[in-house]
């Protein structure tokens, strides 16, 4: 970050930041360390003009309404194009009786500060932890003018940084970032979700408080194999088409090439490796997360990836026994053996966030306008303010998750959205082990059903979707994902350039083509898809209200309740039908829509 004043030595934190709630001129920064600005002052008010309102990003929307509360966000880099930075702001209210120095610019009857980090590394949770008790210790002082903490508390942070060995792919990235409860929250829809980020649509994620939030989406994206090592760091990077006082403004000239941006990065980033990439998927569904997993990996995912690969061939056979009648310990040994592959050597992370593709995981509504730029090709971004969701044609997909209802109004992305037989296998799968070793995974021992398991689950689950993606259009293999996904996804950033990774390509066909979960039919199958056609489909979703109701909302929802128990009926029917013909007719589900979908009372 070339406009930051730093130390001789700087480390991975560039800042440590208040930013305060000012009665008459609302959020300000109040102190940095170092200063913001070139040679400034640390106490000055002044941001650089590409982040003018980093301010209401370290303070978000609707705080006045907790006590606490903690924030990750993204910010484009000031000195080139292609950085972003990483902030973490833990936000403090408290009456203004605690305080014992009373300066004369507080006014009200609370007081209410953030202190914030900028870092050039994404560790969101391990910061917070640290940050959360600097913020009760300095809030504790009473006095907001003793800042030596928070001067101590950025030599502290690098030189504790300094000493993890290899930074960039650390455990201490996905602390605070749970698979485990997001399967828990979501169950078989985390798939739906994981899918959609894939796709380069442009959604918005809405809930308040904004810790939630942000979590949510960011444990998310840990699903999607190295996406959190080496897959954000040109999630911010905006080239807006006219300048803008909300992001820095890059001449034609400041473009770096990709061979000058590798260089540079490595030097941000303190030798990471280079650019790969990641994969590609949709759906449309809610979720909630936390935490970190402590869990080691077992020895067996850390052999080698031609060995492996071996195994996947002679492992994952395309036979038509029914996965209840398969035993449980080969499906296991097949997703091992695949996700024991090396990640980058099959080119993931998808390169994703890139070229104008953002992820923001909390905006707020100054930046709104940013997001209707025509060089902003999509994002995935978390909101509070419900003004995003009022803007017409913002996003593609609307996801509420408090009360879990998506929304979304384009016909082709719902059916890309609709989860395959295969795929509701594998959520059940993933769904049953993470509750079955809940005692095992909270007394601290165990590697099935903890973070990192769900995580090499996933990372299985992506070779095996893009080993399918190659087969010619048509193949019944590509049916097991949705062929409507694969040719979404075929469409794609992300995607074109895996294809231009022959060796990725290579050592990817290596995994036989097909889903690991993939198998005749059963009773189960068909216990799935009804529960699962009742939690997303309109019809299902009042069905289940009305179930529920009594008997008052009953006898005035007669007709609804008809409606919704042919519609469903109609679902299941038109999905039997297209599972027992050659010629497979899009499901009712899709077409009649899950424009509105409830998760929030999804079936155990």
């Amino acid at each position: 970050m070339g406009e930051d004043s730093k130390p001789s030595t700087p480390g991975p934190v560039h800042h440590v930041i208040v930013v305060g709630f000012h009665h008459k001129k609302g959020c300000q920064v109040e102190f940095s360390y170092p200063p913001l600005i070139p040679n400034g002052s640390v106490d000055s008010t002044e941001c650089p003009t590409g982040w003018k309102y980093l301010p209401t990003l370290a303070l978000p929307d609707g705080s006045h309404n907790y006590d606490k509360d903690t924030v990750f966000f993204h910010l484009p880099g000031l000195n080139h194009p292609n950085e972003t930075v990483f902030g973490i702001s833990c936000f403090r209210q408290i009456p203004v009786e605690k305080l014992k120095n009373r300066t004369s610019d507080i006014t009200r009857g609370t007081v209410q500060k953030a202190v914030c980090v900028l870092s050039s590394v994404p560790l969101y949770g391990h910061i917070q932890v640290k940050m959360e008790l600097i913020t009760h210790a300095y809030f504790d002082e009473g006095d907001f003018t003793k800042v030596c903490l928070l001067e101590d508390t950025y030599h502290h942070l690098n030189s504790c940084l300094d000493q993890i060995e290899d930074l960039h792919q650390a455990p201490q990235l996905f602390v605070g970032l749970s698979a485990r409860d997001l399967i828990l929250a979501l169950r078989h829809k985390a798939l739906l979700l994981y899918k959609l980020l894939l796709l380069d649509k442009k959604i918005l994620f809405f809930q308040s408080p904004v810790q939630p939030l942000c979590s949510t989406i960011l444990s998310l994206l840990s699903l999607h194999p190295g996406m959190i090592e080496k897959g954000l760091y040109e999630s911010a990077c905006i080239r807006a088409s006219r300048p803008m006082s909300p992001v820095p403004n890059f001449s034609d000239s400041s473009k770096l090439s990709c061979e000058d941006k590798n260089v540079n990065r490595e030097v941000a980033t303190d030798n990471m490796d280079d650019k790969t990439i990641n994969g590609n998927g949709e759906g449309d569904m809610p979720l909630d997360v936390k935490e970190e997993s402590s869990t080691p990996v077992p020895s067996e995912l850390n052999g080698n990836s031609e060995d492996a690969t071996k195994i996947c061939n002679g492992m994952l056979s395309r036979d038509a026994s029914s996965v209840d009648l398969a035993s449980e310990v080969n499906v296991q040994n097949t997703l091992a053996a695949i996700a024991q592959i090396d990640a980058q050597n099959c080119g993931l992370p998808l390169p994703i966030f890139t070229n104008g593709y953002l992820c923001l995981p909390y905006l707020s509504l100054p930046y709104m306008d940013v997001l209707t730029d025509p060089n902003i090709r999509g994002y995935v971004v978390g909101a509070t303010n419900v003004l995003f969701k009022q803007k017409k044609n913002l996003a593609d997909v609307i996801i509420e998750l408090e009360t879990g209802i998506i929304e979304s109004s384009d016909l082709e992305l719902r059916r890309a959205g609709h989860l395959s037989t295969e795929d509701l296998r594998f959520g059940e799968y993933l769904v049953r082990h993470v509750s079955d070793m809940r005692g095992d995974y909270l007394d601290g021992v165990g590697w099935e059903g903890g973070d990192d398991w769900v995580r090499a689950q996933f990372h299985a689950y992506t070779l095996s979707l893009l080993r399918t993606s190659l087969l010619p259009e048509g193949s019944k293999e590509i049916e097991q994902f949705n062929k409507w996904y694969v040719a979404a996804l075929h469409e794609s950033s992300s995607y074109k350039q895996w294809l231009a990774n022959p060796q990725a390509q290579n050592i990817t066909s290596e995994v036989n083509p097909g889903h690991p979960f993939a198998g005749q039919l059963s009773v189960q199958d068909m216990k799935l898809r009804l529960a699962h056609t009742m939690q997303t489909t309109e019809g299902g979703r009042k069905l289940n209200q009305a179930m529920v109701s009594t008997g008052r909302v009953v006898a005035t929802t007669g007709r609804a309740v008809g409606g919704a128990i042919s519609q469903a009926k109609g679902a299941l029917s038109n999905w039997w039908s297209n599972l027992t013909t050659v010629s497979v007719a899009v499901d009712s589900t899709v077409e009649e829509g899950i424009d509105v979908i409830d998760v929030s009372n999804i079936a155990p």
